[in-house]
């Protein structure tokens, strides 16, 4: 994504983006014309985070922020807040039989990312990977719906999509890829161990270059006429199945034996 400046829009974003790392906003620009005690308590943080506050008018706003709703503030980032390689390279030493990831697959429509991070950030998940030059990226649309949850999660945008996977796959994460032509249903698949669920893009799904170095290809099944889903949507059900499934197993180890 280079270095470019990008924004953050609302009052979600830029209050979790302050709370979590105030050093990733350069500048808080806001609506001089807005007094009410929202604007006032969010830039009261800035000043004792030690953000830089800049009066400015809702015109001037609406040009920083493009067609995202900015609610009088906007977050000016001095670079997208994703990691590169070498941070890659530290995080998946780490991988364990816990490890739970999602693979964002050239995901195409910029809140749809945003979605998509918002989900993974709530079921907790140890990292979202996403490829550096294909689909929407961490633009500030997707940034603006995923209202903080980017700074929950460890997110990588990397280059060398299938060096990636593979070295994923040699620290023993099983890629799993979602299909609404797999045979195997989402629910009768193991999902417990290190796993990274792939979800593609909305017109064509997973890519044939992904699909090459998945370990299985699984399905939602869907009722009726449908035979697929919102790739936001999709993604809480696969996420929150792994979760379910783990859980299961842990109390079932965990429940005393009868004598």
């Amino acid at each position: 994504m280079g270095t470019e400046n990008m924004t953050l829009c609302g009052f979600h974003a830029v209050e979790a983006a302050i709370r979590a790392d105030p050093v990733q906003i350069s500048e808080l620009v806001h609506d001089g014309n807005r007094k009410d005690q929202r604007i006032n308590q969010l830039l009261s943080l800035a000043r004792s985070r030690g953000v830089r506050v800049r009066r400015s008018d809702r015109a001037a706003l609406d040009r920083l922020a493009g067609t995202v709703r900015h609610q009088g503030v906007v977050g000016l980032l001095p670079h997208a807040p994703a990691k590169g390689l070498s941070e890659f390279k530290e995080w998946r030493a780490q991988v364990n039989q816990e490890t739970l990831i999602l693979l964002l697959d050239g995901i195409e429509d910029p809140r749809n990312v945003g979605a998509c991070l918002r989900t993974a950030a709530a079921a907790g998940v140890d990292g979202v990977i996403m490829p550096a030059k294909t689909g929407a990226g961490l633009t500030p649309a997707a940034l603006r719906v995923a209202e903080g949850g980017i700074h929950q999660l460890n997110v990588f945008e990397l280059e060398s999509w299938t060096h990636v996977l593979k070295k994923l796959k040699e620290a023993g994460i099983w890629i799993i890829g979602t299909s609404g032509d797999a045979d195997t249903s989402l629910y009768d698949f193991d999902l417990s161990g290190p796993l990274g669920f792939v979800v593609g893009s909305e017109s064509s799904g997973v890519r044939q270059i992904t699909r090459k170095q998945c370990d299985a290809l699984v399905r939602i099944p869907a009722a009726g006429s449908l035979s697929s889903l919102n790739v936001s949507v999709a993604t809480g059900v696969a996420l929150f199945e792994a979760i379910r499934q783990r859980r299961v197993k842990t109390n079932s180890l965990e429940a005393p034996t009868s004598p």
